[in-house]
């Protein structure tokens, strides 16, 4: 080895420092925190899980079908299955936090679709969203995580101020759900609903008088079903009472109280009340006590039924409450039974006792015994010519036999007299027709007028053999008259004109009665002329 050889270099390496955080994490790392955050919220706002019982799925889907309150989210529809009988759809859902205080066992829930009625049209803005669940929550009441949705959206939303009243009526009618409720034409209240009633015999309807309004109802108001168009026919002639449009769809109930009782208190919650046909019907009811009589009516009383109205002197003051027949054994006759009832509040009558304390009910039972006393009776008379309406008209009759109002053992009868309304006026002349019409359709009217038939041909064939002689009759008076003129004339002449002879005093006379008798001879002859068939028929009145 030599000394020229190149001497080995030393290298030293150089550790530099690195820092420990690399800026390449920062992505992921907020990435991460993103993720974490997110699921803390997911988490923080998760409230709890429910099930809601449903009739029909109607649109729900899991996943996207929102639970609502408001147009506010509280809640998603996780899962739909059926119930392991298959009759019912259970939904699945999440409800947020905020909801969870308020899910309890006066929470209700519903599906909202579009819908149309005959009260109008409804959920229109799921056209574009969706369906979607209404949760309508509960203010108080026990935790609960397990519900039965409701078959039809409520009427009236949980919070809604006012009071419900019960209705009671024979026959619902046009009334559903929803029908509005009407005080002097101005909305008021809904119809909740109806139920019928376990025997059948009437429909108990909830109404709901929204607040402030619901201090108008009193237990003297009167409701009446207002739906349509309300047709009535009577004396005063035809009345129609047309209703708002949505009374006239979906039907509607109307009420009215007397201005005298506002200011007493108002019906409380639940209070019952009747649902009467009609304005006219509530208004006829009576408000207290009632007067009921019996009164009996013979003949044919076609249109006598309950209901038809009881008139004093021409005011209506009740009506009929039943009418039946009832045969008389004693005098082998059908008889029309009627009871009908008279309201004492809207019979006023000045001038006439009012003992001070009486109940209302004893002082107008007192002027209908004076009255009966003077000759008022009961009869059957029409209302209306044209509808052929009945009423029972309470009048005084001028000269009717004694009578009174009579206890019986079914109550009080009042005296009757016969019906003498347009009916029985047609119904007699109906009788003279009648009679007419057998006197003219029988055999004795055919052989009468063949008997007249053959007396005038003999009279024509009289006339006609007679004819010549006649001629020659007449000619004989006309010279007969002649002949009496010209001796009439001779006579004058022989006579004179002395006013001294005594002949001249009663000769004037004569010769005027012979003059007269002469031209009534000539007359006579002419008259032959003219109508010689007056000598076998006889002188016609004659104005010539």
């Amino acid at each position: 080895m030599t000394d020229d050889a190149p001497e080995e270099r030393k290298v030293e390496a150089r550790v530099r420092r690195r820092s420990w955080f690399a800026w390449v994490w920062v992505v992921p790392i907020l990435a991460g925190g993103i993720v974490l955050w997110l699921a803390w919220r997911a988490l923080s706002d998760r409230g709890p899980s429910i099930t809601i019982e449903f009739k029909a799925a109607e649109g729900l889907q899991a996943g996207q079908t929102k639970i609502q309150h408001r147009d506010v989210d509280v809640g998603t529809v996780e899962s739909v299955d059926l119930t392991p009988d298959m009759s019912r759809v259970v939904v699945h859902a999440r409800m947020t936090r905020a909801a969870g205080p308020f899910l309890n066992e006066k929470t209700r829930f519903y599906i909202v679709a579009p819908h149309v009625g005959v009260g109008g049209i409804s959920g229109l803005s799921t056209i574009v969203s969706g369906t979607y669940i209404e949760m309508l929550p509960g203010r108080d009441g026990e935790s609960k995580r397990h519900f039965v949705a409701l078959d039809e959206a409520p009427i009236l939303p949980p919070d809604s101020r006012g009071t419900s009243f019960t209705l009671e009526t024979p026959d619902l009618g046009s009334l559903t759900r929803g029908s509005p409720i009407s005080y002097q034409g101005v909305l008021v209240g809904e119809v909740e609903g109806y139920t019928l009633a376990d025997d059948g015999s009437h429909v108990t309807v909830t109404a709901f008088v929204r607040a402030p309004w619901d201090s108008l109802v009193h237990p003297e108001t009167r409701f009446w079903n207002a739906g349509g168009v309300d047709l009535s026919l009577g004396a005063q002639g035809v009345r129609v009472r047309a209703n708002s449009w949505a009374q006239l769809l979906s039907g509607g109930v109307a009420f009215e109280t007397s201005t005298k009782v506002l200011s007493n208190p108002p019906s409380p919650p639940g209070a019952d009340f009747l649902l009467y046909d009609n304005r006219q019907r509530a208004l006829r009811a009576a408000r207290g006590p009632e007067l009921v009589y019996a009164a009996e009516f013979e003949g044919n009383e076609r249109g006598v039924e309950p209901g038809i109205p009881v008139e004093l002197d021409g005011l209506e003051v009740g009506e009929v409450k039943e009418a039946h027949l009832r045969f008389d054994e004693h005098h082998h006759k059908l008889l029309t039974r009627v009871t009908f009832s008279i309201d004492p509040a809207r019979v006023q009558i000045q001038d006439m006792p009012h003992p001070a304390g009486d109940d209302p009910s004893q002082t107008v039972g007192g002027w209908l015994k004076t009255l009966v006393d003077h000759g008022m009776r009961a009869q059957v008379g029409s209302a209306s010519f044209i509808t052929g309406q009945k009423l029972i008209a309470l009048d005084v009759i001028p000269g009717a036999p004694p009578a009174h109002i009579k206890q019986v053992a079914s109550g009080l009868e009042f005296p009757t007299t016969a019906s003498a309304d347009f009916t029985e006026i047609m119904q007699n002349l109906r009788g003279v027709l009648q009679n007419l019409n057998r006197a003219t359709s029988g055999p004795q009217l055919t052989h009468a007028v063949q008997s007249l038939d053959q007396t005038l041909t003999h009279l024509d064939n009289l006339t006609r053999d007679i004819e010549p002689d006649l001629k020659s009759l007449v000619k004989g008076l006309r010279d007969t008259a002649d002949s009496a003129q010209s001796t009439l004339s001779a006579v004058q002449g022989m006579m004179g004109n002395n006013a001294n002879n005594p002949a001249n005093t009663d000769l004037p006379k004569l010769m005027r009665e012979l003059e007269d008798a002469a031209r009534s001879v000539r007359v006579l002859a002419d008259y032959l002329d003219r109508h010689p068939e007056s000598l076998l028929r006889g002188r016609k009145g004659d104005k010539e």
